[in-house]
């Protein structure tokens, strides 16, 4: 089964930000929109990307956005530094997935639909749009299940048949280690903010926190939002739902509200 080896082999392949996207997020970080704008110009690839995901009927803009100036103009510095973030994560994502029955599209409908809705409950639930970025480092976490699990699906599978058991407690019972850790260790390596870190550590469920700390109610609304979108068709075919364990004791307190912002179709 895995080894602590094969995982700590996985980060250690994880890249660091390529150079163009840690300039860019340096210029939005300093405030500079125009300069995040010329720099991500340089990058086809990169480019492509937050084109095609800006563009989609998720976003909604009334005429397409053609080039990194009007992109970034129309985003903003936060919602531009999740983009580029969720950009990362398709960077390390399988061009075949092994363990979960996706693709490359499936992926981006996933990753963009967690983050418009994690806009909805940010700009509701807090005045720090640096949360945003949380909803796209938790993608990554699929990325890494798909990596760990991929070379053995079929022990994953004779431990599933043995119990109930979701994919975070099958990794920490083999390995002892957890999906949030491998996830805040990959927000490491990209220089996440330390309040956005803790956020993800936190929307895995695994620890209790005060609901009056306002990264802890955040993280029992992202918690939530996971759920919800891993429960959704597209999500429950390629076998996802199995990610982690859904803790309703850690999300009963934020439901009601969630429910009013989100809304359940």
């Amino acid at each position: 089964m895995v080894t602590p080896h094969e995982i700590a082999e996985y980060i250690k392949n994880v890249p660091p930000l390529p150079d163009t996207l840690r300039k860019t997020l340096d210029a939005l970080q300093h405030g500079e929109l125009a300069d995040a704008a010329k720099i991500a110009a340089g990058d086809p690839a990169m480019m492509h990307y937050l084109k095609q995901v800006v563009n989609s009927a998720a976003y909604g803009f009334r005429n397409e956005l053609k080039d990194a100036s009007q992109i970034f103009s129309a985003l903003g510095i936060e919602r531009a530094k999740q983009l580029l973030y969720a950009y990362m994560v398709t960077l390390i994502a399988p061009k075949k997935w092994r363990y979960f029955t996706l693709d490359s599209k499936g992926f981006t409908q996933f990753q963009t639909a967690l983050m418009r809705r994690w806009e909805k409950i940010v700009k509701k639930e807090s005045e720090e749009e640096k949360y945003l970025s949380g909803a796209a480092i938790m993608s990554a976490g699929l990325v890494v299940a798909d990596a760990i699990f991929g070379d053995h699906a079929s022990d994953v599978a004779l431990l599933r048949e043995s119990g109930d058991y979701d994919l975070d407690t099958i990794l920490e019972r083999v390995s002892h280690l957890r999906f949030d850790r491998l996830v805040t260790t990959i927000a490491e390596k990209w220089e996440i903010e330390e309040d956005v870190k803790r956020l993800v550590t936190l929307a895995f469920g695994k620890e209790d926190c005060e609901i009056d700390d306002h990264v802890c109610r955040l993280a029992r609304m992202l918690h939530l939002l996971l759920f919800y979108e891993l429960s959704r068709p597209l999500m429950l075919d390629a076998g996802a739902n199995v990610f982690i364990r859904f803790n309703t004791e850690f999300a009963d307190p934020v439901f009601d509200t969630f429910q009013e912002i989100v809304g359940i179709e």
